[in-house]
Formats: C-alpha cells, structure tokens, sequence
C-alpha cells in the first residue's frame, strides 16, 4: 500500500468522523477540503502535544525536578486546546471559529514554551511558529492568515524587545535536554509542514479535476444537443466542413441528409411536451444506431435533424442510407403506454457534386426533404 492510499485513508476516516453535512462555512471556497485540513493539523498537533507530555513526566519521574511539571502542565494545555477545538467543531461545525481557537491555541503552545526555555532565540520552540500561519492560510483564506501572521510577529517582537530590556526568562529545561526536546519540535514541525503540503497538493490535484471535468462538460454542453445529445448545429457544421474537405481531397463524396419529422405537431399537441421530447430522443437513438461510426447525426432544432455521410464513393450510398433511415423511423416506439410512430421525409445534397460549401448544401437537402414530404401528401403516405 502506497503512502498515499495511507493518506488518503486517514483523511477519509477524519473526514467521516468530524465532518458533517452541516458545515456551516459557505463563504469558503471548498470548506470542506478547508475543514479537513483543520481536523488533520488538530489530530497531529493533539499527538504531538501528548507525546511531549509523556516525555516530560518521564523525565520529571528521573529527576523529580519540580520545574517539568510546569512543563507538563503547559504541553496539557496545549493538548487539551486542540482537542477541545476538535471536540467543538464536530459540535459546531463552524469553520471559520475553529481555526481561530486553533490559532490560539498553537500560538501559547510557541510562546509560552519559548518563555520557559530561556527566551526566544534559544527556544528550541521557535521553529513551531511558522505552522500558525501557514495553516490559517489554508485553513481560513488569505485574509485571515494575513491576520495571524500579524499577530504572531507581534507576540514574538514583544518577547524580543522584553529581552532587550534585560528581562531574563527561566530556563525550565536544563541545557543538557534542550537538543532533543529541539529534535522532538523540529520532527513536528516538519510532520506538520509536510500535512500541510499534502493538503496542498490535494487542493491543487481536486481543482484540476474539477477544471478539466467542466472543461469537458462545457466543450460537451458547446457541442451537442442538450435534450437528445447529439450533435448540435455547431457540430453539424463542423463535421460537414470536414467531411467536404475530405471528399475534396482524397477523390471521395460527401453527403448531407436533412430530416423533418411528419406530424411531429400533432404528437406534442395529443400527448404533451414531455411525451414529445421522448419521442425525440427516441429518433436521436434510432438514427444513431443505424448509421456508420463516421457519420455524424445532429439536431439542429425542433423535430429537424441532419445527418452527414463521410467518405462515401457514390450517390448510391446516400440513397440507401436514406431508404434505412426513412424505414427505421415508421417502425413504432414505445413511450410509456403509448406505441407512437415518428416518420421523417428526408433529402440529400452531395459534395462536390451539388456543390462545395456546407450552407449550401444543407439548402439544397432542404428543399429536397420538401419535395419528398410534398410527394408523401400527394400520395397520401
């Protein structure tokens, strides 16, 4: 199993536990993947936390020096506050809320640390206050990492300046023990910058799902019809141009059959729109599935339809298509209860030999579908 199945699996086990469809922060772009960064960085810095703690009893427990129950006592603080943010926002469920406390929280576990291991520049802690604000960028947004950026230069300036004035903190943690309380803080710190990477590289993964998904729903929407899903006039257009080139080029024809559904009127006002669009796309599946993978069927509006045959070598082929086509259509459908029938009158113009450009080609199918549909009145079919 691959670290990022682990991560993933983590993820997901934090998100069905702490995360609800409750989440009341609207106003974050993707607050859910924000909410999940915040539990994940709450869950590491809460074991963290705890990890000094035993660690701290258990050099109180060698030394029995009282001053690493102080210590102790801070790292249990610090401990209780990430998981009573974690506890109040599964409750709340309010994101913006709980970064803030989460921010309280991992800026007294810096500073009050740093002010009991002889101040700011020996502090192995320091290292700690680069997550506050990392986090609260990608947890909150911009303005409020902006906030707390602020607010953690403003804590660290003031016990800088405090030291100037010749204020000496106390060193709780002898010398001797500093380097690997300064490794155990430096392991976390690095855990929790890697989460934090993780998460952004999550973040950046999702939405370039996300923009290539709607890339593709938009290019498919731009395309093709929405009702019945074939090809739309745009479509028609440019698969016709194509197949003229084609033709014009490699010694080939090409075709455009232009179908009217007859009756169609008569279908909507007996029956209803609703029944009116099945029969649509019930004539969309039908013409698909009786012409060739090359050819391209589109709706251009309403009950009219046109069909382009690419790459055919003589008229004839266009003849027999359109005889298959006008057969498949006077077999009934089945609409619910209804057992309908939609037959087309048709036509067809080939390129080049009617002529060379798209608009008019599709004219002249056109008028040929007319004549056809005139014929079928005068003969009463």
């Amino acid at each position: 199993m691959t670290y990022r199945k682990l991560v993933e699996m983590l993820f997901e086990s934090l998100n069905r536990v702490f995360i609800s469809d409750r989440l009341l922060e609207d106003t974050l772009n993707d607050s859910r993947q924000r909410a999940l960064v915040l539990v994940g960085v709450l869950a590491v810095s809460a074991l963290s936390g705890a990890f000094m703690m035993i660690a701290l009893v258990a050099l109180y427990a060698l030394d029995r020096e009282p001053l690493y129950l102080i210590a102790t006592v801070i790292a249990a603080l610090t401990v209780a506050g990430y998981l009573g943010t974690l506890w109040f926002f599964r409750q709340r469920q309010t994101l913006l809320s709980a970064a803030n406390l989460y921010g309280v929280t991992t800026t007294f576990s810096t500073v009050v640390p740093c002010m009991i291991t002889g101040g700011i520049s020996a502090s192995p802690y320091l290292s700690v206050v680069l997550v506050v604000p990392l986090f609260l960028f990608l947890i909150a947004g911009r303005s409020y990492g902006v906030y707390w950026s602020l607010i953690v230069v403003v804590c660290v300036a003031v016990i800088l300046v405090l030291e100037s004035f010749g204020i000496v903190f106390p060193q709780i943690i002898p010398e001797n023990k500093l380097a690997i309380f300064s490794f155990a803080t430096w392991c976390m710190t690095l855990a929790l910058l890697v989460l934090g990477l993780i998460s952004y590289e999550g973040d950046f993964e999702s939405l370039t799902r996300r923009i290539l998904e709607e890339r593709r729903l938009y290019a498919h929407e731009a395309m093709h019809d929405p009702l019945t899903g074939l090809s739309n006039r745009k479509m028609f257009f440019s698969r016709a141009n194509e197949a003229v080139e084609y033709a014009l080029t490699r010694e080939y024809k090409a075709a455009v059959i232009y179908l009217d559904l007859d009756d169609f009127k008569q279908i909507n006002d007996g029956f209803g729109h609703d029944i009116g669009d099945d029969v649509l796309n019930a004539v969309a599946k039908r013409l698909q599935a009786n012409v060739r993978s090359v050819d391209t069927v589109a709706r251009l509006g309403g009950d009219e339809f046109a069909i382009v045959l690419h790459g055919i070598e003589r008229a004839e082929v266009a003849e027999y298509m359109v005889e298959k086509l006008r057969s498949a259509l006077q077999l009934p459908f089945r609409i619910g209860q209804h057992s309908l029938t939609a037959s087309g009158s048709m036509g067809f113009a080939l390129a080049p030999d009617q002529g060379r450009d798209v608009n008019e080609l599709l004219k002249k199918a056109d008028e040929a579908m007319y004549r056809a549909k005139e014929f079928r009145v005068k003969v009463g079919r």
